[in-house]
């Protein structure tokens, strides 16, 4: 049943993803939000979704997410934001960009999260993985928020002109490496496939372990379980690049299509496979000629790996998370300015 917003502010809350979706990522998408509804990587108490118009945002009361687990045991954070936490759009969109928001939309999200706060045992509301706009939308319509975390840095590309031209944009040092590394991964006997979703579950079990392997070099928790990269691989548009040395799965990306535009979510490396194949050049610059090939206009490659992205021609987009009270709490902001503090360095270093 659909809820009007009390003030008659044109926004409304539905239990289900609403029919028209204008979506300004793959993460605003009918086709995404219905399917992670059915991921249970993250523990979800209740679930919502304000729309204004066509424009829709999804509010989660959550008990567990990892994602939003691993920045707190980066910044030393723990429990610190209490259990449960409401989120307006889960952190998993971490490689989307959502930008000026329309002020029904903040409006209403802000009203049902202070709602269910209020009545129950969550504390905050966070708003992650926001733009400079995104962050302005919230800023013009309820405030200023506890604090203001920057949260990531994210990639894309523009896909413009041909395969070849993209290389010649390269500086020459790059680009001469690049070449090297596919050539002599290839004599190797590595090869690149993309599949389509439906056709990839059977690579679910070995491309697991790498996905688990990437979260532990990075001293974070798993982030996805078996069942959690099947559900995604049921996404509209969904595709797996397997990188495989004869049967042997060594690397794999997981990545959505959506109209001319593909998204690359997560994915993995067998890292004793790098040395001898340069895993990661060839999941990363196949999937660009695929792209160019495909007629897509524009490839969303996330977070991480900031220096590597940089030096390959990426342009980067920072994400911000804002966290609301419905009360002032001095005390969490000392220390989310702590965690602003903790990433960003880690952004700019890494």
């Amino acid at each position: 049943m659909a809820i009007t917003g009390a003030q008659g502010g044109g926004w409304g809350v539905a239990g289900e993803v609403p029919d028209q979706v204008l979506a300004s990522c793959l993460y605003d998408s009918a086709g995404w939000l219905r399917g992670w509804e059915r991921i249970g990587i993250e523990r979800r108490t209740r679930q919502v979704y304000v729309h204004s118009g066509d424009q829709v945002l999804p509010l989660y009361e959550t008990t567990d997410s990892p994602f939003w687990h691993g920045y707190e045991l980066q910044c030393g954070l723990v429990g610190r934001f209490g259990n449960p936490i409401v989120f307006a759009g889960s952190p998993y969109s971490m490689y989307g960009k959502r930008g000026a928001i329309a002020g029904p939309l903040v409006e209403g999200a802000y009203a049902t999260a202070m709602s269910w706060i209020r009545d129950g045992s969550a504390e905050l509301l966070v708003v992650p993985n926001l733009t400079s706009a995104g962050v302005d939308s919230w800023l013009d319509v309820v405030g200023p928020p506890v604090g203001t975390v920057h949260l990531e840095r994210t990639y894309s590309i523009d896909v413009d002109g041909s395969f070849q031209d993209h290389m010649y944009r390269l500086s020459p040092k790059i680009r001469r490496d690049v070449e090297r590394r596919l050539r002599r991964g290839e004599e190797r006997g590595l090869r690149v496939r993309m599949l389509a979703g439906a056709d990839a579950h059977h690579l679910v079990p070995e491309a697991f372990p790498l996905t688990v392997d990437t979260s532990d070099k990075n001293e974070w928790p798993a982030l996805f379980d078996e069942d959690a990269l099947h559900g995604m691989l049921d996404v509209p548009g969904a595709l797996l690049v397997a990188a495989q040395v004869g049967t042997r799965l060594v690397g794999v990306f997981f990545g959505f299509r959506r109209g001319d535009e593909v998204t690359f979510m997560c994915g993995g490396v067998d890292y004793r496979s790098l040395h001898e194949y340069s895993t990661y050049i060839h999941l990363m610059y196949r999937s660009t000629e695929w792209a160019y090939d495909n007629g897509m206009t524009r490839i969303e490659w996330g977070r991480d790996n900031y220096r590597f992205k940089e030096r390959h021609g990426l342009d980067a987009t920072e994400l911000w998370a804002m966290v609301y009270s419905p009360v002032a709490r001095p005390e969490l902001a000392t220390a989310i300015n702590g965690m602003h503090a903790t990433l960003h360095a880690y952004i700019e270093a890494a």
